[in-house]
């Protein structure tokens, strides 16, 4: 498999395989047990972003190319496995995270093109009654983020594809009040 994204909950590890759909506990022992096969229900859309919060995974799908614009979707799952669809109309997600302020926040990698194109990343704050706010755009082929201790995200901005400038780069994004 090709390992995307991971969490830690409780002292173990929780991971996601893009190219199966599986994801997967992995205990300290070394013992690993899917938690949900994503693509026995969904298909094959390369759920590739995940994140914990409030007692629930939540994950975001890459889908296929060339990208459909909007075509990418969220999940809940539960620690049982149990997968429910909370989403749609995003593109190409390729990182989740819960803010300091407890909204959910969406990075999409390419955005309005076919195939993966510089500068056409983005990051979407969601609040919790579902409106969407673009809080960065722009980007450079992102591929992660998280939230620092500083309340700031931190994004992996050119993740991949050809250099411009030099090879990746960590950006600090100062979240915008509301």
């Amino acid at each position: 498999g090709t390992w995307y994204s991971m969490v830690e909950v409780g002292g173990d590890l929780f991971a996601l395989n893009p190219n199966t759909g599986d994801f997967v506990k992995i205990t300290t022992a070394g013992v690993v047990t899917r938690v949900v096969d994503i693509s026995a229900s969904q298909g094959h859309i390369v759920p590739t972003a995940l994140t914990f919060h409030n007692g629930n995974f939540y994950v975001g799908n890459l889908g296929l190319f060339p990208i459909v614009q909007g075509s990418s979707k969220l999940f809940r799952i539960t620690p049982a496995g149990q997968l429910t669809s909370i989403g749609s109309g995003f593109t190409t997600i390729l990182g989740l995270a819960y803010g300091p302020d407890g909204h959910l926040y969406v990075l999409e990698n390419t955005t309005g093109n076919p195939f993966p194109t510089p500068g056409t990343g983005r990051i979407i704050r969601l609040d919790a009654g579902g409106v969407r706010t673009v809080i960065a755009s722009g980007l450079f082929l992102p591929t992660a983020m998280t939230f620092g201790p500083d309340g700031a995200i931190y994004v992996s901005n050119k993740g991949f594809g050809p250099p411009p400038n030099g090879v990746g780069q960590i950006l600090s994004i100062t979240v915008p009040s509301r």
